[in-house]
């Protein structure tokens, strides 16, 4: 699904991944944190640390808030970032990500496996290599069984090579959040609803890093692109360039909890199917609602159908209430509804989080990606697999792809 912040001046191959301008470091090399102690690796060491010269030195994003998943184990989305402070290249090795406090190994990352997760605008980039004064952001996804393990903090043991050189230091050490328990209705209502570039590891939205008034945002990084399918797991069926051949088309979109309405969009034409219009990042969500929830959280409904929103800014509204007809304005290649969470007001300049939908089944799910975009292209059936476990899934957040009946 291409949606949203594909903007122009972008590169959406690249860019919708990454940000950052490169720096240039007036040295070859910077002091950074050595090891912690293996026993303490966020506390203070137990002896005086000695210094160790690094090429890369890692830096936090957003504190991980942890979300519990339809499988049922519990989710941790991140950032880190990694700037080569020599004027050598440097090679990521490995990364293990630590619990702060037991030092107990919570997920590793070997060269091959990083080289995937680093993403950097550069044309030019060797996979998992740093050219010298180089920036990359490493979107990190950690996996925690049981709810009693999360940790409450976690630091990143990395080793790195320049000049045949390898060197292992620990540091971004970041609180860990608890895990969240905003709990909402689902979006929609009704049967074979797909979360299209859903949590964890699809890269459309995770990775859509926008640098923003000089300040980097991910206000995508939990969104799903709903779409819809047919009894015989087809999105659209007829002519494709028409929106009322998409399932999902004109389809209505509620009131996920009570809430006040500070922005409604409408007035926008549906955008031709089949390709982006690039749109300035104002009309990217194309007609839209967002609604202020509680707790300094925000809901973002994009793309919807040309006069069909039926809020004001200004206006209250309950769990449930209509707000409009799911479209295909804006930044969006085909009719869809966009939907996501974020920490602040603005549908881009704010950073996405995680929520739950009090209830909703899911039996199976879209194969890859890959085959979730032929069945958006061509029109045939989507390709499945079933899910393991009951299909019957409350206060959890439904996965990438998953088909899902929503309560009507």
């Amino acid at each position: 699904m291409r949606s949203l912040y594909d903007l122009p001046g972008f590169d959406v191959s690249i860019l919708r991944h990454a940000f950052f301008a490169v720096l240039a470091p007036a040295c070859n090399a910077a002091l950074a944190q050595p090891p912690a102690a293996p026993a303490g690796v966020c506390g203070a060491p137990a002896e005086q640390p000695v210094a160790q010269l690094t090429p890369l030195v890692m830096q936090p994003g957003q504190t991980p808030l942890p979300v519990r998943g339809g499988d049922g184990r519990y989710h941790l989305v991140y950032e880190l970032s990694l700037q080569n402070f020599s004027g050598e290249r440097v090679r990521a090795e490995r990364i293990q990500v630590l619990d702060g406090r037991t030092g107990a190994q919570l997920a590793s990352l070997d060269a091959a496996t990083l080289a995937t997760r680093l993403v950097v605008r550069d044309r030019q980039a060797v996979a998992g290599e740093f050219a010298a004064s180089q920036l990359r952001i490493l979107y990190l996804h950690v996996v925690i069984d049981h709810p009693e393990d999360l940790p409450v903090m976690i630091g990143h043991r990395l080793t790195m090579t320049s000049r045949d050189q390898t060197v292992t230091a620990t540091a971004a050490c970041t609180n860990v959040a608890p895990a969240t328990g905003l709990l909402l209705d689902a979006p929609l209502r009704g049967a074979r609803f797909i979360a299209g570039d859903g949590c964890c590891d699809s890269t459309r939205h995770i990775r859509a890093t926008l640098p923003l008034g000089s300040t980097a945002y991910d206000a995508q990084r939990f969104a799903i692109d709903w779409e819809q399918l047919d009894p015989r797991d087809r999105i659209y069926v007829g002519d494709p360039r028409q929106p009322g051949s998409y399932v999902i088309y004109g389809k209505p979109a509620y009131a996920v909890a009570d809430a006040r309405v500070i922005a409604a969009v409408d007035g926008m034409a549906d955008s031709p199917i089949g390709s982006l219009p690039n749109l300035t990042p104002d009309k990217a969500d194309g007609n839209h609602v967002i609604l202020a929830l509680a707790d300094g959280r925000f809901a973002l409904y994009a793309h919807l159908k040309p006069g069909s929103v039926r809020v004001s800014p200004g206006d209250t509204v309950r769990r449930g209430q209509l707000l409009g007809l799911v479209g295909t304005s804006g930044n969006s290649s085909e009719p869809h509804l966009h939907f996501q969470v974020t920490n602040g007001p603005s549908a881009l300049m704010a950073d996405g989080i995680p929520y739950l939908l009090r209830e909703f089944r899911a039996a199976r799910r879209g194969v890859s990606t890959a085959a979730y975009d032929k069945a958006t292209t061509d029109g045939n059936p989507l390709a499945t697999v079933p899910l393991p476990g009951p299909a019957q899934h409350e206060r959890e957040l439904p996965l990438d792809l998953w088909i899902t009946d929503l309560p009507e």
